[in-house]
């Protein structure tokens, strides 16, 4: 199992911090995430031609989580918690199943901020199944996208960030798997394997030289944007 480590755009942990209440208490924040997924590329290029804003898209599939660690530190004291809860999110619409809502974080000002996300391991299908198209030359491939690891992210962030008794907060989580692919060259996706149905599969056993570049590039894909 790697490691990968990813920007923090800001503090993913703090929803994780599950409450079971329906008010927040004063000494508390209460926190939902929501997740927004970017289906098509932003119009990344570079001198060797890699996939480019026409030719990668994705339209379906999902994510799966199991469980985050949480550590937050202040000038004072230290915050450790395990959430466990295995969380489908479906990529067309980044709705999740079940919601990750109504979570407390206790207020206070933090400095430093630690989180490990844990993609599902183990279950019936992979963690992770994407569904697009890939355009060269004028015509259109499906490709789908297999991760079936039980990757574990780990997320750094250092700086004040503070919460009050009572704050209503939405964690808004980002994947671009675009950038996932953004060392991948077009050609080696236009030459690329299909399956008996003609799709291009991007697996652990299919096309593996694209996959482990797609899996190498797994730390660019992910944004949090906090709103209260």
């Amino acid at each position: 199992m790697k490691t990968k480590n990813f920007v923090l755009v800001s503090a993913l942990a703090f929803g994780m911090f599950a409450c079971g209440e329906d008010e927040v208490a004063p000494e508390s924040a209460q926190v939902s995430l929501a997740f927004n997924t970017v289906k098509t590329s932003t119009g990344i290029s570079n001198a060797n031609e890699r996939v480019l804003a026409s030719g990668l898209s994705f339209s379906s599939g999902f994510i799966t989580i199991r469980e985050v660690q949480f550590e937050a530190e202040s000038d004072t004291d230290s915050v450790e918690v395990n959430f466990e809860q295995v969380t489908k999110i479906d990529f067309a619409t980044g709705a999740s199943t079940p919601d990750i809502s109504g979570l407390v974080i206790p207020t206070g000002t933090y400095r430093e901020v630690e989180v490990e996300v844990e993609l599902q391991d183990g279950g019936d299908e992979p963690a992770v199944v994407l569904n697009g198209t890939f355009t060269y030359d004028g015509v259109s491939h499906p490709v789908r996208f297999e991760f079936n690891s039980g990757e574990t992210f780990e997320v750094e962030k250092e700086g004040v960030i503070t919460f009050a008794g009572g704050e209503s907060i939405v964690a808004q989580v980002t994947f671009d798997p675009n950038a996932w692919f953004l060392e991948v060259e077009s050609e080696q996706l236009s030459v690329a394997t299909k399956n008996a149905e003609g799709v291009v599969v991007i697996s652990e056993t299919q096309n593996t030289n694209i996959f482990e570049i797609v899996a190498d590039g797994l730390d660019l894909a992910t944004e949090v944007e906090i709103s209260k």
